[in-house]
């Protein structure tokens, strides 16, 4: 169950991503609320923040490995056999897969969301998708870390209650 609830959200983060983009995507700037949020077609053939832009091949290359990690972490029982880490690396497979699909059919990844109050990157869904995702699953590592911590140190106290 958890396994396709993992792939179920990548399709649904896939779907969503490039609705948006055939949507939105190529439109002129547009202000959606004040200097919060604008929609500003851009596209990326870099990475973050526009880095080593006009390595396409590289890029689709590396993110089809990448998903192809986050379909195994997935459907392994070995890894993260959580609901939520099954449900963030399913989200962060489909913004993978969304941004994937772009630089296959577009040379580069299409973003429009612009923070203009922040000034910050222009971005898109997928890529908003893999951020909170990834946020969540490292929130998630460091309780379960601090859990084992506290269960490792009941049984050394344990162990030495009985001596």
């Amino acid at each position: 169950m958890m396994v396709i609830i993992g792939f179920a959200l990548a399709l649904v983060a896939v779907g969503v991503d490039q609705l948006t983009k055939f949507l939105i995507y190529g439109t002129a700037t547009k202000v959606v609320f004040g200097d919060l949020l604008w929609f500003k077609s851009t596209l990326n053939t870099g990475v973050a923040f526009s880095m080593f832009e006009g390595n396409s091949v590289v890029f689709i290359v590396i993110t089809s490995l990448a998903a192809i990690a986050l379909a195994y972490l997935i459907l392994s029982k070995k890894f993260f056999n959580k609901m939520w880490y099954k449900v963030c690396l399913g989200l962060i497979l489909g913004g993978t897969i969304g941004n994937l699909i772009d630089r296959i059919f577009f040379k580069g990844v299409r973003d429009f969301i612009y923070l203009k109050f922040l000034n910050f990157a222009i971005f898109n869904i997928a890529d908003a998708v893999i951020v909170v995702a990834v946020a969540v699953f490292c929130v998630f590592m460091i309780i379960d870390t601090f859990k084992k911590e506290d269960k490792k140190e009941e049984k050394t106290n344990d162990l030495k209650e009985e001596e």
